[in-house]
């Protein structure tokens, strides 16, 4: 797989970035379609979401296999490693046909998406379904919690942790 990061927050970071793109990338595409496949990852603050990805071009057989995955260069490690593995699930869904560039299919299926809720729409249940798991995986693997304040290790026990609320929450006395 051609993986390009374009405009990393940190240089030191961009390693991470790089190893978890082909770490989730392994969990989720087979070896000939890695093989075949190029991601570009841009990093902005231009955008108001977290990320999104996109077809950037297709093969001889009119299948897409060029990406670009955009992420808020705003965020922290964490969320942009939740990000990142969230729109590779994307890249997956594109790349075997699960849907297609206007998101009006979904497994040959129909979909009109401006008539389903963003959160019911399948390609975004089943993306935010895989992340959590993806970048556990991978953080349990790297061991991101040495790295980065973030990440815990989900082997050790819990510590004790109140909940804090807002206080601007509080003051609506939604209670």
């Amino acid at each position: 797989m051609h993986i390009k990061i374009i405009g990393c927050p940190d240089k030191e970071f961009r390693p991470f970035v790089k190893r978890a793109t082909q770490f989730f990338s392994d969990c989720l595409l087979s070896k000939r379609m890695q093989e075949n496949t190029s991601i570009k990852i841009k990093f902005t603050n231009k955008i108001d979401d977290c990320g999104s990805a996109m077809i950037d071009g297709y093969n001889l057989q009119n299948k897409p296999r060029s990406f670009i995955i955009e992420v808020n260069s705003d965020m922290g490690a964490k969320d942009i490693l939740y990000t990142l593995a969230h729109e590779l699930v994307h890249v997956r869904q594109y790349a075997y046909g699960h849907t297609n560039e206007s998101l009006s299919k979904w497994h040959d299926l129909k979909i009109d998406s401006d008539k389903v809720d963003y959160w019911y729409q399948p390609w975004e249940v089943e993306a935010f379904g895989l992340e959590k798991g993806l970048l556990t995986k991978f953080a349990t693997e790297e061991k991101l919690w040495d790295v980065f304040a973030e990440f815990r290790n989900p082997e050790k026990k819990l510590k004790k942790d109140k909940i804090i609320w807002k206080k601007s929450y509080l003051d609506k006395k939604v209670l």
